[in-house]
């Protein structure tokens, strides 16, 4: 929109010439032609608040997609959970779980071998042979088919020097110097994983001497290192039946099942695992939430107060949508969902879950009792409810249906809210170039109406000029 400054400023010498208060004129006249403009301003307001308003329902119904998907995949329904509490062990549990009750005893940890070298008066002091040439040293586990190998110069022989080697190899062993006292300095080997397997043999080649300082071989009765912590494997029973593995972490013992070692056990433990019933009330709770959302937003947006009497306009606490068919069909989508009979199963209809709707608002409720029953005595046929064939039955099933269909952007195949979005934009788009069209008219005539005024401006000047210069000459005469 042009602004009357810029062109007050043109005209501020205006009918300076001619007397009249032109620049006054000039902007009562640009007033009155930029009234042409306010129909236009209050249709692109009213359709930017109809995009808006489709912009909250269609963010309300991705909420309910999201929440409905998550009552139409199995694995969520199959979720299963640990209800025991247990010392020795702990336990995590996935979707292909069986429920039941399992009697745990933990009878050996797994734990990592540990070899300590004797004790040494320095860490800094040369433990092996000086020949001014190199030697190996070679870590042997059955847990790794590569041997770890370091080579040693004749400086390199100290104990830190042997352990930053070591280190710096980056295989299955982790060494350390530990020092007792400034006197008193031994190397330590710890392997990196737990179990029997992790048993290590140290040899080392070309160094007699270090060979039999740090040397170590569980076949040897020479040894210069000696076990400090034995390798050895988790043993634990189930239901009497043994079972042994390297980590204190065992995910294939049962099913879905993983369990964390923690202690030796001082008596049996029951692991009790159930049907996580309290996750699939959750997920319906949370799918009502969303849809009573949706209701909320959609009787927002379609308001209606009824106009007082002797009122001449609308209330203006109306609803952007009011009257909308769109949002008519959206509604009454979604509650045609609500009284599907769901045939196969135990359940047939939402009621029977203890989900019932609000004959006035359209909301729902939730007999928590009713549902937890349900989900404890029945849970296949709760699932089979909202799932069915996961195709075409099944309640969350039609209902993902259908708000994908509602919500989908796809060109040539999009859904109501695209649709009547794109409709909109199409109409603001319209409005938009009859804006730019109607200022370009009143810029044209307001710039006529400026030619209009200079001319006048100037003419009456002259016209003012002439009659002084005339009434100047008249006097002259008459006097003289």
């Amino acid at each position: 929109m042009t602004t009357t400054t810029a062109s007050s400023s043109l005209l501020s010498n205006l009918g300076v010439g001619s007397g009249l208060d032109l620049t006054t004129l000039y902007n009562n006249l640009q007033t009155a032609e930029e009234t042409k403009l306010t129909p236009i301003s209050d249709q692109k307001t009213l359709f930017t608040t109809k995009l808006s308003a489709y912009g909250q329902i269609q963010s309300a119904l991705s909420s309910l997609q999201t929440a409905t998907t998550a009552l139409s995949t199995a694995s969520d329904w199959n979720a299963t959970s640990v209800t025991s509490s247990n010392t020795a062990f702990s336990a995590t549990t996935s979707s292909s779980a069986t429920t039941g009750n399992y009697t745990m005893n933990v009878k050996q940890l797994a734990t990592a071998q540990v070899l300590m070298s004797g004790s040494f008066s320095s860490q800094t002091s040369q433990l092996g042979a000086t020949t001014g040439g190199t030697r190996t040293i070679t870590i042997s586990q059955a847990s790794s088919s590569t041997p770890l190998t370091v080579t040693l110069a004749d400086s390199d022989t100290t104990l830190s020097g042997i352990a930053s080697a070591i280190n710096k190899a980056n295989g299955g062993v982790t060494a350390t110097v530990v020092k007792a006292s400034d006197t008193d300095y031994r190397l330590m080997l710890t392997s990196n994983t737990t179990g029997a397997n992790s048993a290590m043999t140290v040899s080392v080649t070309g160094d007699s001497t270090l060979q039999s300082a740090i040397g170590y071989d569980s076949t040897s009765s020479s040894n210069g290192m000696s076990v400090q912590t034995a390798a050895q494997d988790a043993i634990v029973t189930l239901n009497g039946v043994s079972i042994q593995r390297s980590s204190n972490t065992i995910s294939d013992a049962l099913p879905g099942v993983t369990l964390n070692l923690k202690s030796v056990s001082t008596a049996d433990e029951t692991l009790a695992i159930s049907r996580a019933t309290d996750q699939n009330a959750a997920a319906i709770n949370n799918w009502v939430t969303a849809y009573n959302n949706v209701q909320s937003t959609l009787s927002s947006m379609t308001q209606y107060t009824a106009v007082a009497a002797g009122s001449s306009s609308q209330s203006s606490s109306n609803g952007p949508l009011v009257g909308d068919g769109n949002v008519r069909a959206i509604q009454n989508q979604l509650r045609g969902l609500l009284t599907n009979v769901q045939s196969g199963g135990s359940y047939a209809i939402m009621a029977q879950l203890g989900i019932t709707q609000d004959p006035t608002t359209g909301k729902l409720n939730v007999d928590s009792t009713t549902l937890n029953t349900a989900l404890t005595n029945d849970p296949s046929g709760v699932m089979n409810y909202f799932i069915g064939d996961g195709k075409t039955t099944g309640f969350a099933t039609q209902m993902g249906n259908t708000l994908t269909s509602m919500l989908s952007t796809a060109t040539g195949n999009s859904g109501i809210i695209q649709n009547a979005e794109d409709s909109i934009n199409a109409t603001l788009k319209t409005l938009n170039d009859k804006y730019t069209e109607v200022q370009n008219q009143i810029d044209a005539t307001m710039a006529n109406y400026k030619s209009q005024f200079t001319a006048l401006d100037t003419l009456m000047s002259q016209l003012s000029s002439t009659s002084s210069y005339l009434t100047s000459q008249f006097s002259s005469s008459s006097n003289g």
